[in-house]
């Protein structure tokens, strides 16, 4: 249950029978398509990629216009349920399908593309047509009509809008000139203007000084102004309809048919990139390279072994294709406990198919540690309940975060019940069981933190921090192993974890000791041990230093002896010299880290003792601060937990084998969450 073994798999096939195979590898589906950049395009595979490109560009437009979104808010998904209804597609081929979803897209992308179209040219009707029955209104407040003015033959008269403060100001200008006005509101006014025939010019060069706005009737309506605007009027009344209607065609669409549209979506884009690592040829020949788990070698063989050749080849480190090493996808393999913990690994990213999958080993440290940080069996079980809501009503990746938080849960119950705690309280009176450590120390009605039981943890917490140090270790020299490098692998790895084991116990002896004076004499027994102090403290000591000597000529040796490339004395003496300060740096710093994991729970159980306080001096009165203290207890600690196992993991556990620069393993076939895509025999 880890990295699954994978096969090379050329498959060679006529032209002629491309669609064929083309169909029989979909239906397969276990095929990961390594793309070909250096190949010539296969023309029938590029004519299936364009059409399902264009179709996910479609889709994809469709999808944005409409603002379809199927997603939900956590909080939505636990009191309501995730709304996802897979859509399930059942096609004969590639071929078919593609056309299937063409069909049904170019009804809906026509409706949408049309409905738009036409809200653009309404926008447009609607803007002109409301300005024009804004001025026809200003007119009309005059209460005379604007084409009787027009027949005016001796005189000139022109409408204005002005600003009531204006009004006296154009008068004083405006003299000679006969002028009256009508309020629209309380600033604007309707202004008319009458002077000699010729004098238009003059009048309005002195109107646009003043900041009036000649008012001037829409030329197409010929009729009399209170017509006009009744006829404008019922235009604006028709378009504003017909805009409600169109609204609302394309607001069903997106809530009636979104799911489907956007599963259609989906299948687009998927087919558009497998149908992308798919295309490429050698003159008449098809060629498709790809890999597949070894399991499936004879079922691939079944259905495709009748019209293509297939070649397989196991995966080896020392592959080369093209002069440059081969790197296969990476297919794993969990159950239903580790696979919980996968995300934290693709956090660093995808385990490399030459690396050793760290998720089953993060499982039990990950829980261990924050089982630990936030050790309370009630609390442990609230958080396990939410998690499990979560896993039984969301789906994809939120579901995949429920099914952690619910595990995660669960472990701060256990060591919560270790240290007999549920919500801060005591739970020894109640089980009649001991606590593993015994952090409170009860006087009277009062509890404070118990010396001896921290001090265990300060003790333990170390301790945790090496066995996890060394497990990363231990797995970088598994993945030197694997890459042959053995050189690396004795003389690096091996003898680092050597110095970190005589370190530990170099360091136990001293403690036991007390001083290093007493080092080599004191017959005190060392800690977690028991030994004498001097034994563990003289083997730690000179084990220390052999692991040094070992680092500073180790490569140098395995050059000689052939196990890694030969290198100068001030190479590899440089090197190990570096390597040894680096590793007693890195081993103080990274044991040390480790101590956030007693120091949470110490702040934890402090925390509780404040909350519980409350109880104390206000009995059942004091649920409601009880409630809401270990809400914030759990949501503040949760997180710190948390974000502190996680970095204990990346920093201190990833960084001594785990690069995660793999690429997942992409089965041939059409499945997501919102889709999927069925394909007859």
């Amino acid at each position: 249950m880890a990295v699954v073994k994978l096969l090379r798999t050329v498959v060679a096939c006529p032209r002629s029978r491309t669609g064929e195979v083309l169909e029989n590898l979909y239906r397969f589906g276990e095929f990961h398509v390594e793309s070909k950049e250096d190949d010539k395009r296969l023309e029938i595979i590029n004519e299936l990629y364009l059409r399902a490109r264009n179709l996910a560009n479609d889709l994809e437009s469709v999808v944005r216009d409409l603002n379809i979104s199927v997603s939900q808010g956590v909080i939505d998904i636990l009191l309501k349920g995730e709304k996802i209804e897979r859509q399930l597609l059942t096609v004969s081929g590639i071929a078919e399908l593609i056309t299937s979803l063409e069909e049904e897209a170019k009804k809906i992308v026509e409706t949408v593309r049309t409905a738009q179209q036409e809200l653009i040219e309404i926008d447009k009707k609607l803007q002109d047509a409301e300005r024009d029955a804004s001025t026809l209104r200003m007119i009309t407040h005059l209460g005379v009509d604007y084409q009787v003015l027009k027949k005016f033959r001796h005189f000139s008269v022109g409408i204005y809008s002005a600003q009531l403060r204006d009004i006296v100001e154009v008068r004083k200008t405006l003299s000679r000139a006969f002028m009256t006005h009508v309020p629209i509101d309380r600033n604007l006014a309707t202004l008319i203007i009458i002077t000699k025939s010729g004098e238009d010019e003059k009048v309005d060069r002195i109107a646009k000084s003043l900041n009036l706005k000649r008012i001037e009737a829409p030329e197409e309506l010929s009729c009399s102004s209170f017509e006009a605007l009744e006829i404008l009027e019922k235009r604006i009344a028709e378009l504003k309809e017909r805009r409600e209607y169109l609204t609302k065609l394309l607001r069903g669409m997106a809530l009636n048919e979104g799911q489907r549209i956007y599963a259609m979506r989906e299948a687009a884009f998927m087919l558009r990139d497998t149908l992308d690592r798919l295309r490429g040829r050698f003159k008449r020949t098809s060629l498709i390279v790809g890999y597949i788990p070894s399991t499936k070698r004879e079922e691939l063989s079944a259905r495709i072994g009748r019209m293509a050749y297939v070649e397989f080849s196991d995966v080896e480190p020392s592959h080369h294709t093209h002069g440059h090493q081969e790197e296969p996808p990476t297919l794993i393999s969990h159950n239903w406990y580790f696979d919980a913990y996968r995300p934290v690994t693709e956090m660093q990213g995808t385990p490399g198919y030459f690396e050793v999958d760290p998720t089953p080993y993060v499982s039990i440290f990950f829980a261990i540690f924050y089982g630990i940080m936030s050790a309370d069996l009630g609390q442990g079980l609230i958080l396990a309940a939410l998690g499990l809501a979560i896993y039984l009503r969301a789906r994809g990746n939120l579901r995949s975060w429920g099914k952690l938080l619910m595990f995660l849960g669960v472990s701060s119950a256990i060591v919560g019940f270790m240290i007999q705690e549920a919500f801060g309280f005591k739970l020894t009176p109640v089980t009649g069981t001991k606590p593993i450590i015994e952090l409170l120390e009860h006087h009277g009605e009062t509890a404070t933190l118990s010396r001896d039981g921290v001090l265990k943890l300060f003790m333990i917490a170390p301790l945790l921090g090496f066995i996890h140090v060394s497990t990363g270790i231990i797995l970088g020299s598994i993945k030197l192993l694997k890459m042959k490098e053995y050189a690396e692998a004795i003389f690096s790895k091996w003898a680092s974890l050597a110095m970190y084991v005589f370190g530990l116990l170099f360091v136990l002896g001293f403690l036991g000791a007390g001083s290093f004076q007493a080092l080599f004499t004191s017959a005190s027994p060392a800690p977690l041990i028991g030994l004498p102090s001097s034994q563990v403290g003289t083997i730690g000591l000179y084990g220390v230093l052999a692991c040094i000597f070992v680092l500073l000529l180790g490569k140098l040796v395995a050059g000689f002896v052939g196990l890694g490339p030969r290198l100068s004395i001030i190479s590899a003496v440089g090197g190990g010299l570096l390597e040894v300060l680096e590793n007693i740096i890195h081993f103080m710093s990274n044991s040390l880290s480790y101590l956030r994991i007693s120091i949470l729970l110490i702040i934890h159980v402090a925390l509780m003792i404040l909350i519980n306080t409350a109880w104390h001096g206000l009995g059942p009165a004091s649920l409601p601060i009880l409630i809401i203290g270990n809400i914030g207890v759990m949501g503040l600690e949760g997180t710190l937990a948390f974000i502190q196992t996680l970095r204990l993991h990346l920093y201190e556990f990833f960084t001594k084998f785990y690069e995660g620069v793999g690429k997942p393993f992409t089965p041939l076939r059409i499945s997501s969450r919102m889709v999927e895509v069925l394909f007859k025999d």
